[in-house]
């Protein structure tokens, strides 16, 4: 039975091959388990999981490749090409209020908040119905005030608020 360490130290769950890592350890008879923790870096039979440290690379070394077009600021960096550029840009302080872009709402410039719509006026109910969003009993008075005799009458009593407005909501 090979003792197989993972390179994670103190790492509980599951491994590979379905091994059960407990404080990072777990035992395995099977070769081809055992082989492949061997090349995938966990330590076997006491031999520390090998860590490589990689080396920083030189960044003499190190290259950029640019894809697309270079960023470039409109408002720190004007150009005579640039098409409706900030308004001051270059002279002022790009993240000042001087610095603005026409082409925005209200030029750039703070703007007060949109305040909301005035409400739409609703459809005016016939005098003494009452509006839909009143409870079943203001209906339910105003039904029994529209009754032709005591058994339309008994009947609103038994009626729902939907009923009654589909049938006496107009």
């Amino acid at each position: 039975m090979a003792r197989i360490t993972t390179p994670v130290p103190g790492y509980n769950g599951q491994g590979p091959g379905n091994l059960q890592f407990q404080d990072g350890v777990a035992e395995s008879d099977d070769p081809a388990i055992i082989a492949y923790c061997q090349s995938a870096g966990y330590g076997v039979d006491g031999e520390p999981p090998e860590r490589e440290a990689p080396e920083p690379p030189d960044p003499r070394d190190v290259t950029t490749t640019v894809v697309g077009a270079p960023v470039r600021d409109a408002a720190v960096d004007p150009r005579p090409e640039d098409f409706r550029p900030p308004v001051n840009a270059g002279e002022a302080n790009p993240h000042g209020p001087e610095v603005y872009a026409p082409g925005l709402p209200g030029g750039g410039q703070p703007v007060a908040p949109v305040s909301a719509p005035a409400e739409a006026p609703t459809a005016q109910a016939s005098p003494g119905r009452p509006p839909q969003n009143e409870p079943v009993a203001a209906w339910r008075e105003y039904a029994l005030g529209q009754a032709q005799d005591s058994d339309e009458a008994a009947e609103v009593e038994k009626m729902t608020k939907a009923e009654l407005i589909k049938k006496y909501g107009g």
